[in-house]
């Protein structure tokens, strides 16, 4: 059976063994790259309206997703999600679709939050239809946004309305 959390700092080593995982052996599907000078521990860092939620089958953690909310005066409406991975060998289990129920729901108690935002490659179709199905629509492409190989590849902005759905 899979559990749903938040992680917490113990969990930093799990996560980044994971995101590293995801960024080498999946790179196809991210705008990230290993190289780039980024944390590799929880991204959201435990900070106030953020958080990331992992995905555990026993101790062992098979997926996860970041939520970030807009620290701006005048954003404060929006939040992004980032870093959503699932472990291949959990795929097709409905991992993915309970991370996101999990994390709409635990933005929509916060009250005050309108839209959830995400960026994904247009070549990730599996990711793509799992938003899609998710109520996320896309409202901008930018073509060859991202570079895999020597292909450059559409990055696709999707949006989730908060209100009114």
């Amino acid at each position: 059976m899979i559990a749903i959390r938040k992680l917490e700092p113990d969990d930093n080593q799990a996560y980044r063994a994971l995101w590293l995982y995801a960024i080498t052996e999946h790179s196809a599907f991210f705008r990230i790259a290993p190289g780039d000078d980024l944390p590799m521990g929880v991204p959201t860092r435990f900070k106030p309206d953020s958080f990331t939620l992992g995905a555990f089958i026993g101790d062992d953690l098979i997926g996860i997703v970041s939520f970030e909310r807009d620290p701006r005066t005048k954003a404060r409406h929006k939040s992004l999600i980032s870093r959503m991975f699932i472990h291949p060998d959990a795929a097709g289990q409905g991992t993915g679709k309970a991370l996101l129920q999990h994390l709409i729901s635990l933005a929509r108690d916060l009250g005050d939050l309108r839209y959830l935002y995400l960026t994904v490659l247009a070549s990730n179709t599996r990711a793509i239809n799992l938003y899609s199905s998710m109520q996320f629509r896309e409202f901008a492409r930018e073509p060859g946004g991202v570079l895999i190989g020597s292909s450059y590849v559409d990055e696709l902005q999707m949006a989730h309305p908060l209100v009114g759905t």
